[in-house]
Parts: C-alpha cells; sequence; structure tokens
C-alpha cells in the first residue's frame, strides 16, 4: 500500500468534524463549512488520503478584525517526507513526529487557516 491507501484506511472510521458524533460547537461547524472552500487545499489532502473534516483536533484561537484563526491537527498520519505548502489562506505542514511511540505513526499534520467571519 501507498501512503495514501493508508492514511485512507486509517481515517476511514474517524467522524466528521462539526457533527453530532465529533463535536457540535459553532468553531467546528464554522470550520468545516469553510475548509471545504480551499479546493486547492482539499484536492492536495486527498493526495494525501485524508479529509480535512477528519482532523484530530481543531481550535480556534483567536478572532481578530472579523476573521477566524484556526490550527487544525492530524495527530497521527502517514507520510513521505517533511513539507510544508500554502494554498490561499491555509498553510498546511508535515513533519516527523518526535513524540511518536513505537505503535504510532511517525509523521503529523497541521493546517493553519485564517477564515473571514
Amino acid at each position: 500500500m501507498n501512503t495514501k491507501q493508508l492514511n485512507e484506511l486509517f481515517y476511514a472510521k474517524r467522524e466528521l468534524v462539526g457533527t453530532v458524533d465529533h463535536c457540535l460547537c459553532e468553531d467546528c461547524i464554522f470550520y468545516a463549512e469553510q475548509i471545504m472552500k480551499n479546493n486547492t487545499l482539499v484536492e492536495f489532502l486527498h493526495t494525501k488520503g485524508l479529509d480535512p473534516r477528519k482532523a484530530n483536533e481543531v481550535w480556534c484561537y483567536m478572532e481578530k478584525d472579523g476573521y477566524k484563526h484556526y490550527t487544525i491537527d492530524f495527530f497521527e498520519v502517514y507520510a513521505d517526507k517533511e513539507e510544508t505548502h500554502t494554498f490561499g489562506n491555509a498553510k498546511i505542514t508535515f513533519f516527523v513526529n518526535i513524540y511518536a511511540e513505537k505503535e504510532q505513526l511517525p509523521y503529523v499534520c497541521t493546517i493553519d487557516a485564517v477564515f473571514k467571519m
């Protein structure tokens, strides 16, 4: 299996952010709606076998000047290398998880995104 297939399998049963099975807070619902508007980011994540709505953690850490600032984490992912890309309002980074135990996947993925309120 390649890394895309491994991520798809690993995240297949994850609940969608902004749903009753994950979290129905206003910030999660807003994120789930807004992130899907960044088509380039969504397409890139799909090439990696990831869905931006299946993140482990979504955190709106600041609201300022009509914008919401988010950090979105996938705690365990399969990746071939460390990499960083920017797609409009979002920056995505795959990096080695120095805290990963042997049974954990060796990479994490973080998205930093800003959305107009």
